[in-house]
């Protein structure tokens, strides 16, 4: 099978570059998961030299189309959850709306989808952040908001997330 994956990226001056990654540099980014894998061991296991596995991860690393991150199962944390939030928003003010959800405290990624709803949202929740604090606090802030459907996250050993809060 022979497929190339592109990651987009918005520099902050608002420029859309993409970055090809070949099949060598997806079988990198699968050794990766654990995040301490040396990268002899890669190198082993995708047949390159370990020099090559390390110019290639810096080479996504500064391209943006690889970040290594720290990530946690938030109902593994006490006073922790996670939710999945569906929004419905006016059409002719998608970006301006999408950009104010982006703004939201405990936002931990969001994306303009297709389906029943505009944009879909994961976000965190603790004792001092509460999902009532969300709707009460922080949605004040989005304006074009037709509705909202929340998914609480209730199990899943593979949930894992970037900690905002």
């Amino acid at each position: 099978m022979n497929y190339t994956l592109i990651f987009f990226a918005i520099t902050q001056e608002g420029i859309l570059m993409g970055f090809k990654l070949d099949k060598k540099d997806l079988e990198i980014v699968r050794n990766l998961w654990d995040g301490r894998t040396p990268y002899k061991e890669i190198a082993k296991k995708v047949g390159l030299t370990t020099n090559t596995v390390r110019n290639r991860v810096k080479r996504m690393l500064r391209e943006g189309a690889l970040q290594i991150i720290s990530l946690i199962n938030p109902n593994a944390v006490e006073n922790h959850s996670s939710a999945l939030i569906g929004f419905k928003i006016v059409p002719k003010d998608i970006d301006k709306i999408f950009n104010q959800i982006l703004q939201l405290k405990g936002l931990v990624a969001a994306a303009i989808v297709t389906g029943r709803f505009d944009v879909m949202a994961v976000f965190m929740f603790n004792s001092e952040h509460s999902y009532s604090r969300f709707l009460h606090e922080e949605l004040k802030k989005v304006d074009g908001l037709i509705s909202m459907e929340t998914f609480f996250v209730i199990g899943g050993e593979t949930w894992q997330l970037r900690y905002v809060l």
